[in-house]
């Protein structure tokens, strides 16, 4: 009998290590590093360092600083990763400041340790809205002296500038885009998500999600996979090679349970809120600043339904214009969720359009004649006009 308990542990334990190791093995093996000119470090008000990477203009700066902040579980590999198009270079290409902080427990800012840790294993979207987006557009402007900044955010990303707009009378934002970034979880329909929201009570059971290692583990065949299980991508719009890098480098391994439980609770529930609160963005409609939202046709952790926040376009100043990506918008293939990012044609389709906003919303400048020159509004089908999604 012991004999027997002892195989079973043991076995168990040799699983268990396999387990973790693999998911160390992919990040080890497609290792790279990302291209920017500096990585500077600074202090949230609760005390988390957090890094900030610095892509400097090339040639003549022209512009607001542009914030570009990643999602759950992952870090700044979604915006340059050698080869995958790389929004952060892009950018800066074409003369823009960019600036690509990592939320707390994310790539080089502050984050547990698989055996020890000197910060906490367990934090929320709260502490994302609360404490790191104020200290990432206050520390931005602090090194570049600028009155306001420009925030384009993937999935999360999204999320969180869009509870900050929300919550803020006056931010120092001059516009806001939103890619990828779910807030109508009334109408998330997606079975695998729902499944997965009422198995967060697994996670309890757990001391690191799973998730992350899941991911690591089918890597090699992930981008055979059918959209409606994993989601990420969609295969015929991402280099094979390119979705096995960004898995194995833009998924954190070590994540909060915290943070995935309000994200379960979110889809289980249907409502973007606290624990106990009002929804995030119940304050959106009285917001001025300008944001857009860019959706995936096939996105299946973002639908396009989802991307829309309840709240009308027409109550308030609200000031929100929305753009699926897909082949009934003129692309020549439809988008998942981190191929808007990272897909074969996002550098022809994706990046222009999020330029051309950014150009549009930068403050007037003023002429060598003293008048102040008006920009030309950027040109979107319909759909980005009536912030209705294309059918």
């Amino acid at each position: 009998m012991v004999q027997t308990l002892l195989h079973i542990v043991f076995s168990a334990l040799a699983v268990a290590v396999a387990f973790v190791l693999n998911g160390y093995f992919w990040g080890w093996l497609y290792r790279t590093t990302t291209e920017q000119d500096e990585t500077l470090y600074f202090r949230t008000r609760d005390g988390w360092r957090l890094a900030l990477h610095h892509y400097r203009a090339s040639g003549n700066m022209s512009g607001l600083p542009v914030i570009l902040c990643h999602g759950m579980g992952a870090n700044r590999y979604v915006f340059d990763t050698s080869p995958a198009p790389s929004l952060a270079r892009f950018l800066t290409r074409h003369g823009r400041d960019v600036w690509v902080p990592e939320l707390r427990g994310s790539g080089m800012s502050d984050r547990p340790g698989l055996f020890y840790s000197d910060v906490p294993y367990a934090w929320g979207f709260d502490d994302h809205v609360i404490h790191d987006v104020p200290a990432i557009i206050g520390e931005v402007r602090r090194r570049t002296g600028a009155a306001s900044v420009h925030w384009i955010g993937h999935s999360m990303g999204g999320m969180l500038i869009e509870a900050h707009l929300a919550s803020q009378k006056e931010p120092p934002v001059a516009s806001a885009v939103a890619i990828g970034a779910p807030v109508d979880f009334s109408k998330m329909s997606i079975v695998i998500l729902r499944i997965l929201a009422r198995l967060r009570w697994s996670l309890k059971l757990t001391p690191l999600p799973p998730m992350p290692f899941n991911g690591r583990l089918i890597l090699p065949v992930a981008h055979k996979l059918p959209r409606w299980l994993i989601g990420l991508f969609n295969p015929p719009n991402v280099d094979a090679s390119v979705s096995r890098r960004i898995v194995a480098l833009c998924s954190e391994l070590i994540t909060s349970k915290k943070l995935w439980l309000d994200m379960g609770r979110f889809v289980d529930r249907g409502t973007f809120a606290p624990e106990n609160g009002k929804p995030y963005l119940e304050g959106l409609p009285g917001s001025t600043v300008p944001l857009l939202i860019v959706g995936g046709s096939q996105d299946r952790v973002a639908p396009p339904d989802t991307v829309i926040p309840a709240s009308s376009a027409e109550q308030g100043p609200y000031k929100g214009r929305c753009l699926i990506l897909g082949k009934k918008t003129g692309c020549v293939e439809d988008y998942g969720h981190l191929d808007l990012m990272v897909g074969l044609r996002s550098e022809q389709e994706v990046f222009p359009i999020l330029l051309a906003w950014l150009t549009e919303q930068d403050p007037a400048v003023e002429s060598s004649e003293g008048r102040c020159e008006s920009k030309e509004p950027i040109e979107l089908p319909d759909e980005a006009r009536t912030g209705e999604p294309s059918q």
